[in-house]
């Protein structure tokens, strides 16, 4: 078996590391725009290009004649990859470019979900001028800033953490009207964010463990909103703060959101959709949906694939097995970011990897934003590593993990130490609480 991996961010190591250890032993060929250090050892060809480029994509399928097409990134479904493949009649992980704008636009989600599931849905005005702007901004004292496009998680802006007043609101949405020629304005939500991921294949939706990520680059959640420095499972696949009923209530949501985008454009959802939730006095709102695998969720939970991770893939592009099963263990992930990282782009940094330490402590070295150079790994700007732990509680795996950033010893490089640590999930819990209470 044949299989192409597209990308070379940290979601596509763990998703190369879990194929690598399916039973069918499938050879992977990565196409990829920089060589993830992670992700060639475990390739038998490496293939070189853009993300944008879906033509060339679904070419190299074809001329590898692989039985198998893995979407990691968000770029290549937005410019219709699938579309592509499919005409080949290859089997492919991900959706059409129509349905893939679930992520890629954020007004059509909303529009969505008002059909079907209106009370997921927050209080939101697309805005097309000035007066639309300042409108909405004078009658809503706590807003969120929505570029309609994709902005890698980073173009959102929220009152209280990086708008601190109705001034500063009011310019980045107008910054962002001037650019995009249009603006999404959301109510603020006051409880716990959380992601629900779920695989499909178009007539069947199978969830996978809740995550909670840290989206804020600093310790107490503060500082510029990244792709995330960190995320946590746990056993029970659930969360501190998130009941089972809730996390059905989610999940019910996204399937009537995938069903009204099925129904919209007669095509059948298949992959993975991300489904980012706050969890509210009113019960679950659905912040914003992903068309792949959040990243470092994806990290967690594709780890903990206990069901072959080829069946899973394949089962999404095709039809899922009759139940995907999952490690019933406890994730952390922390990713390891260059100095200046979020602030500025920061310079090339040349790090040395003690294997052994990884060994030592039974966690992973997950690459992202990293290249490898005369025996160095080199943090090329962004994310440049994650560290994942394994353990049977949150509260293990979150010292696993501390433990061996401590031994690596890497200069250069630093990590938000607070993310599933046991005082911050109290704080989650405490908060929602209060939430729930009214207060």
């Amino acid at each position: 078996m044949k299989l192409l991996l597209v990308g070379q961010g940290g979601r596509e190591h763990a998703i190369a590391a879990a194929l690598a250890r399916s039973a069918y032993h499938p050879k992977l060929i990565s196409y990829m725009s920089s060589t993830n250090p992670g992700i060639a050892p475990l390739s038998t060809r490496i293939l070189k290009g853009s993300m944008k480029d879906a033509a060339a994509i679904a070419a190299a399928a074809w001329e590898e004649q692989v039985d198998l097409v893995v979407i990691g990134p968000e770029e290549p479904l937005m410019h219709g990859v699938i579309d592509l493949l499919n005409k080949k009649g290859i089997p492919s992980f991900g959706p059409t470019q129509d349905l893939a704008n679930l992520e890629g636009n954020k007004a059509l989600l909303r529009k969505f979900i008002s059909q079907a599931v209106p009370e997921a849905n927050p209080m939101y005005k697309e805005c097309f001028t000035r007066d639309e702007v300042s409108q909405v901004i004078r009658s809503t004292p706590s807003i969120v800033v929505k570029p309609l496009g994709l902005t890698g998680g980073k173009g959102v802006k929220v009152s209280g953490k990086q708008l601190m007043n109705a001034a500063e609101a009011e310019a980045y949405a107008l910054e962002v009207l001037e650019k995009d020629g249009k603006v999404l304005l959301e109510e603020f939500l006051d409880g716990e964010e959380y992601s629900q991921m779920v695989f499909s294949d178009g007539l069947h939706l199978m969830p996978m463990p809740l995550a909670q990520d840290a989206k804020y680059a600093f310790e107490g959640d503060k500082g510029l909103m990244t792709g995330g420095m960190g995320s946590y499972t746990q056993a029970d696949q659930l969360l501190p703060f998130v009941n089972k009923a809730d996390r059905e209530k989610s999940f019910e949501i996204l399937k009537k959101v995938i069903l009204a985008a099925q129904q919209e454009f007669g095509q059948r959802y298949h992959g993975v959709l991300y489904g980012q939730f706050m969890l509210t006095k009113e019960g679950p709102k659905l912040v914003e949906t992903n068309a792949r695998f959040g990243d470092p969720e994806a990290i967690n939970v594709v780890s903990l694939l206990r069901t072959d991770p080829v069946d899973v893939f394949m089962g999404a592009a095709t039809m899922l097995p009759e139940a995907i099963e999952f490690e019933p263990a406890a994730s952390v992930c922390k990713y390891l970011v260059p100095d200046g990282y979020p602030e500025t782009k920061p310079a090339p940094v040349s790090v040395k990897i003690t294997e052994s330490v990884l060994a030592e402590e039974n966690t992973r070295l997950i690459y992202a934003g990293a290249e490898k150079s005369n025996g160095y790994v080199i943090a090329t700007g962004s994310r440049f590593a994650a560290v994942l732990a394994i353990r049977p509680t949150v509260a293990e795996a979150e010292r696993a993990v501390e433990r061996t950033i401590e031994k690596l010893n890497l200069k250069g490089v630093w990590h938000r130490k607070d993310v599933a640590t046991t005082a911050l999930l109290k704080k989650r819990v405490s908060h929602m609480h209060r939430v729930l209470q009214g207060k």
